[in-house]
């Protein structure tokens, strides 16, 4: 039995419904309960859950075990057949005739498990692609178990994961190794895994891969949730999906889940929802995560906690270091011109507004021809940036990558740039080049955290461990002064503590 009083434990409880969204309350406490004592293995008394509490980085292992506890790694192969089967005959085939002119697919699995389903999706679309080798296939698997991910990554399946169905007899996809089965290679390097927090990390964002999506399935994840916590959870899928995008969601949370603002499509035992064709009005809307609620307890945990779920949205406009907005085309450098240089003069504010319009309407050719009349090439480069995001937005990744190359020839010294191609390249695989852009970034600005971030996850995706280890330490030096609720520069909307939790969490660095 848990010797803690009732209290203590309804404090706890709110923590970590703060950093899971779940719900634990009533009839679910006792197995909230059961879980610590379980992962504690000891009796968790006020002491001994102050001694967990007392240290960041403990807290944050802490909860990522006991997460593991609560919730159910239950995935296999084709899991809800009728949704592949829908998958097969209408939806993939629908969004491959949408996007036979860029060639390009983009899907994420929010809450992938141990890589079933998003590898079921590989498979389907190997099938239905063919030897066209023509698409680049973007699959994104996400977790905030990182257990589940390392099972994911390794591609390596028990006869429990095809229970219904036959696809280890399948040469082409498995190869048997005892009583294990190895995902082949050519679907295995189609899908790419990553931890992400669906209540407190960032999307939609550039640089974890979750803007401009074809596809996101999000199934059996909402269950554990609090109603609230879902309901803000679908509103931020809409800004990830491109217009006319696709969310599936599993069969029980279909008739509960709050889906105001998708359209329903419904198959044969399988029910799709679409986002708008066209794009809104206003892209520049976005959806922030949650304050560190419940994240940075006092030392020693001091038996106060929050209510939740604290849904804070980031303002509209972030400022950045090189005078550039996240979202919005700010002045450029001729605005601080000295009296008497010889630049060209500053573009009036009513054109950047005349270009933020055309933006806002995704009218894209209206809105490039205006920037390419700009007379100064670090102006141009500023608002080609804008650009890049609005067509990155509508997964039209193949012009964004085009308008990005200009936008650096136009201005080299343009750190947000670097680090968008860094990400962009991140995405594809290309860890070497990837690599090469967060070291331009960091040549531009040593303290850059998000460079050293993203460095160290790229060294750590090459087995380069100890170099991994030591951008992280640079990251958490750089960033030792600043306010765990402060915004990253270009972090697009990450704040300083959650940098540093993901730092401890994913690379096992000490706080």
């Amino acid at each position: 039995m848990v010797s803690t009083v009732p209290s203590q434990w309804e404090l706890f409880r709110q923590w970590v419904e703060s950093e899971t969204g779940m719900d634990l309350g009533g009839p679910r406490l006792p197995r909230l309960r059961e879980a610590a004592e379980r992962l504690s293995d000891q009796p968790l008394t006020d002491a001994a859950l102050q001694r967990i509490m007392a240290q960041p980085a403990q807290r944050t292992r802490f909860l990522e075990g006991l997460t593991g506890r609560l919730t159910v790694g239950e995935s296999y192969f084709f899991r809800n057949e009728h949704h592949f089967r829908a998958l097969r005959e209408h939806v993939l085939p629908h969004i491959l005739r949408e996007k036979a002119v860029s060639r390009e697919l983009r899907i994420w699995s929010a809450g992938c498990s141990t890589g079933e389903e998003p590898y079921s999706v590989a498979i389907v679309l190997d099938q239905l692609l063919g030897a066209d080798d023509s698409w680049r296939v973007s699959i994104l698997g996400t977790d905030l178990n990182p257990d589940y991910l390392a099972r994911a990554r390794e591609g390596r399946y028990r006869l429990w994961s095809f229970r219904q169905c036959d696809l280890h007899k399948n040469q082409n996809y498995f190869h048997q190794e005892g009583d294990e089965y190895q995902l082949a290679p050519h679907i295995r390097d189609r899908v790419r895994f990553s931890y992400l927090n669906l209540v407190k990390d960032v999307y939609p964002s550039v640089m974890t891969g979750t803007t401009g999506l074809d596809l996101v399935l999000f199934r059996n994840v909402a269950i554990y949730l609090k109603p609230e916590v879902t309901a803000a959870i679908l509103t931020r899928f809409r800004q990830v999906l491109r217009p006319g995008g696709w969310l599936l969601l599993g069969e029980t949370e279909v008739s509960t889940a709050p889906v105001q603002g998708y359209e329903a499509r419904c198959f044969d035992q399988a029910t799709f929802y679409r986002t708008r064709s066209n794009p809104p009005e206003s892209s520049a809307e976005t959806f922030a995560p949650p304050a560190l609620a419940g994240a940075f307890l006092p030392k020693p945990f001091s038996g106060t906690a929050p209510r939740l779920p604290d849904w804070v949205p980031l303002p509209k406009v972030a400022e950045s270091s090189s005078g550039s907005v996240r979202r919005g085309i700010p002045p450029g450098p001729a605005d601080r011109r000295e009296p008497g240089s010889s630049n060209p003069p500053p573009v009036p504010a009513a054109a950047w507004e005349q270009i933020e319009r055309r933006l806002r309407h995704h009218e894209i050719p209206e809105a490039v021809r205006a920037i390419d009349q700009i007379p100064d090439a670090k102006e141009r480069a500023v608002g080609r940036l804008r650009v890049v995001r609005e067509l990155l937005a509508a997964a039209e990744t193949v012009t964004a990558r085009r308008h990005l190359e200009v936008c650096l020839k136009e201005n080299p010294l343009l750190l947000e740039a670097h680090l968008l191609k860094a990400a962009l390249a991140e995405e594809a695989g290309d860890v070497a080049e990837a690599e090469r852009h967060y070291r331009r970034a960091l040549y531009l600005d040593r303290a850059c955290a998000m460079a050293h971030f993203h460095l160290a996850l790229v060294q750590q995706q090459q087995g380069r461990t100890a170099d991994a280890q030591r951008s992280v330490q640079t990251m958490l030096r750089v960033t030792a002064g600043n306010d765990p609720h402060a915004l990253v520069e270009h972090g697009e909307g990450v704040c300083y503590g959650r940098l540093r939790e993901l730092a401890a969490l994913l690379l096992e660095v000490p706080e």
